[in-house]
């Protein structure tokens, strides 16, 4: 056994589902190439946001009366368009890479740079929240898990689109191949 498909087999026991085909019609079998690293740091992710959630919550309810209505109103809205994001981000981001859909993986990629990224740096870096260390230190972890999806993000997207270009340029060739022998064989008739 060589070193890639140990690798496969661990990789499949510990995420399940990250590495299966696709066969059309045609008998082409299409090996979905799904991205490890990203599908890492978004398990990673999807265990620990609902701790972060948690720990968000219990300091703003700490923190709720120290702050003016503006941020009151500013918090309770960012916390929630981060909540309702990130649930929609991390299925587009499992959708995505796990069966080799360009369109999830795009929704998953857009919606981490346009709004969870300018969010999620909102929270930890404006100086009027008044974060305790505990807070820091998990939105930090966030922002870090984030950029390592967004880096990974947009390799994995890259490479789906150049995997799924090769692909359909070779279901085309074989097409216009079959029709050519059967026009070659209309002639010889």
């Amino acid at each position: 056994m060589d070193w890639k498909e140990t690798v496969t087999q661990v990789s499949e026991k510990v995420f399940p589902g990250i590495s299966h085909k696709i066969s059309d019609n045609d008998n082409i079998e299409n090996e979905v190439m799904s991205n490890l690293p990203l599908q890492m740091a978004l398990y990673f992710n999807v265990v620990f946001a609902p701790v972060w959630f948690v720990i968000i919550v219990i300091f703003l309810k700490e923190n709720f009366d120290c702050y003016s209505e503006l941020y009151k109103f500013l918090s309770v809205t960012v916390i929630v368009s981060i909540l309702i994001a990130e649930v929609l981000r991390l299925y587009l981001g499992y959708e995505g890479n796990l069966r080799d859909k360009i369109p999830e993986l795009a929704g998953f990629w857009m919606l981490s740079v346009l709004l969870q990224f300018p969010l999620q740096s909102l929270l930890l870096f404006n100086p009027y929240f008044n974060l305790y260390v505990v807070e820091v230190f998990v939105q930090s972890v966030m922002l870090l898990l984030l950029s390592a999806q967004l880096f990974f993000g947009y390799r994995a997207l890259k490479f789906t689109a150049l995997t799924q270009a090769a692909y359909f340029k070779l279901v085309k060739l074989r097409n216009d191949s079959s029709s050519a022998k059967i026009l070659c064989k209309n002639k010889v008739l």
